[in-house]
């Protein structure tokens, strides 16, 4: 029996946890193409499943013949990228109508297509992709483009203009996009790209801890018909909302030797579960951390109490209320601390205190 979970970063996994609502919400937004979410920032933290959701809304819209959901890679050149992709992926029917732009020759040579212009500056670009949209608009279809890992760099500055001047000219497109919080911000701050702040956004927030208890009971019982509801509670509680975590547990678990699926299983493969988020999550997400943000978060992990006052905090990084009201915040938006009533925060994401206690504080130098 194949093993149905698979953690590596990007994969459309075969167990996917319930965002159903999440999901037919978004693409009836998109569809609606008269809301915020026509254009719509997907954020959260590496792991938390960003990619298999913005897949799951493009394979959705694609299974309507009148979209064309397209994934376009950051980096340059994106508009006539975005052009030669929308050629590619249009009907032949689309595709001789895209063949009679004035002043414009179209060449199809192996599985590529060049376009003949005048020369190669977004511009004319921006000319060609804005007939080709006008086109679809007349054959009643509309464009999803995908983004996945936004960041603020000239290709996402040069797409994101003529984008702009194609909405405003009731051109049928979409933009949907991933992001990590923080390069989110950056996209959002940079002057050309102010509108991202009026754009739809979401918030893939840690997972229901009794979506991620059922999955496992139900797949993980294929597995071992025999496994105990107290030993699924455990890894359910061990895997804390965290998609990656999730999909890395279980994965973990169906692999291990043993027959059945015991609490000295959990135990056995742990320590691997342990390394693996600190390897490919943990210690990435903290590097990318400032300063005072990996202090706040290490003297978090070090404190005799749990959940952690903000009153504590204070007092051992000899910082003011205000002070540390601003970082608790930057780190509640980074989803990597989340609130525990009033005046207390703890970690979103499993197991990250012992990685800040066995690894991070070396890691950063602390």
């Amino acid at each position: 029996m194949n093993n149905p979970f698979n953690p590596s970063f990007g994969m459309q996994p075969t167990v996917l946890l319930d965002r159903e609502q999440t999901l037919e919400t978004l693409v009836g937004d998109i569809k609606a193409m008269n809301t915020p979410y026509r254009t719509t920032l997907v954020y959260g933290v590496r792991g938390v499943g960003k990619t298999v959701f913005m897949n799951a809304v493009g394979n959705r819209l694609a299974e309507d013949p009148h979209w064309l959901a397209i994934h376009l890679i950051i980096g340059d050149n994106m508009v006539s990228r975005l052009t030669e992709l929308l050629y590619q992926q249009a009907t032949s029917k689309v595709q001789k109508l895209f063949n009679g732009i004035a002043g414009v020759d179209i060449n199809i040579a192996g599985v590529g297509v060049k376009f003949d212009l005048s020369n190669g500056q977004t511009s004319n670009y921006q000319y060609l992709l804005m007939q080709m949209l006008q086109i679809l608009k007349r054959e009643g279809q509309h464009v999803l483009v995908m983004i996945d890992e936004a960041q603020d760099t000239p290709g996402m500055v040069e797409l994101a203009s003529v984008y702009q001047v194609m909405i405003s000219q009731g051109l049928p497109i979409s933009i949907i996009m991933t992001g990590l919080p923080k390069n989110v911000q950056e996209l959002q701050n940079n002057h050309v790209l102010t509108f991202l702040l009026r754009s739809g956004r979401v918030d893939l927030s840690p997972l229901n801890y009794f979506d991620i208890r059922a999955q496992y009971q139900r797949e993980l019982s294929k597995r071992d018909p025999q496994i105990a509801p107290a030993t699924v509670r455990r890894i359910a509680l061990l895997a804390d909302g965290y998609a990656y975590a999730f999909q890395l547990l279980g994965f973990l678990l169906w692999r291990a030797p043993d027959e059945h699926i015991t609490e000295q299983t959990v135990d056995e493969v742990l320590p691997e579960y342990q390394a693996q988020l600190s390897r490919n999550a943990y210690s990435k997400m903290l590097e990318e951390l400032s300063t005072v943000d990996q202090q706040f978060v290490i003297a978090m992990a070090k404190a005799p109490d749990y959940p952690v006052s903000t009153t504590y905090l204070g007092r051992v990084l000899d910082k003011k209320p205000g002070y540390i009201g601003v970082y608790r915040r930057r780190l509640i938006d980074s989803q990597i601390i989340a609130t525990a009533g009033f005046g207390q925060v703890k970690f979103a994401l499993p197991l990250f205190k012992e990685f800040l206690l066995q690894d991070g504080q070396y890691l950063v130098g602390l």
